[in-house]
């Protein structure tokens, strides 16, 4: 695939040629080869490339792949874009421990109650990916120790009981 011939390009004429599209299978086959030049290229780009509507797949990306310096990279955009991160498309999309990882977090850009919300969209969107129906019990059920990470004190009472 094209993933193994931006590899042997690499290795033979140590010409990178990467994009959005190939950079994380291009990355995946680097560290599976061993091929730590190439790693650190793909890594770069990703770098280079972070944005609030791309830090929580990047960051599933990066604790997949054992990259923690993007990882960290990703994290403290979030933390400075929260609400753009949280609204992004690939949001649901993300794992329950990137989710753990990001609630467990005290340096957000966001009031609470956004982050609740937000929360409970990802749930929705887990119970669906589970086939499960979407009704609280389920929610609960998928998001496990992540609900224990809202910090229910910092919203308003008003906010608390509207749920929203």
């Amino acid at each position: 695939p094209q993933q193994c011939l931006h590899v042997f390009r690499f290795l033979y004429s140590d010409e990178v040629q990467i994009g959005p599209e190939t950079v994380m299978t291009t990355l995946y086959t680097a560290k599976k080869y061993a091929v730590p030049a190439l790693e650190a290229h793909c890594v770069e780009f990703l770098k280079k490339n972070l944005r609030a509507d791309n830090a929580f797949m990047l960051l599933t990306q990066a604790r997949l792949f054992d990259e923690p310096q993007l990882a960290s990279l990703c994290l403290e955009n979030i933390d400075k874009n929260t609400s753009d991160a949280i609204n992004a498309e690939g949001f649901t999309d993300i794992d329950l421990d990137t989710l753990v990882a990001v609630l467990e977090r005290d340096t957000l850009g966001i009031r609470e109650v956004r982050l609740f919300n937000a929360v409970v969209r990802w749930s929705e969107a887990e119970c669906q990916r589970q086939q499960l129906q979407v009704i609280p019990e389920n929610k609960r059920k998928v998001l496990g120790k992540a609900l224990s990470l809202i910090r229910f004190p910092l919203m308003t009472i008003e906010e608390f009981a509207a749920g929203n």
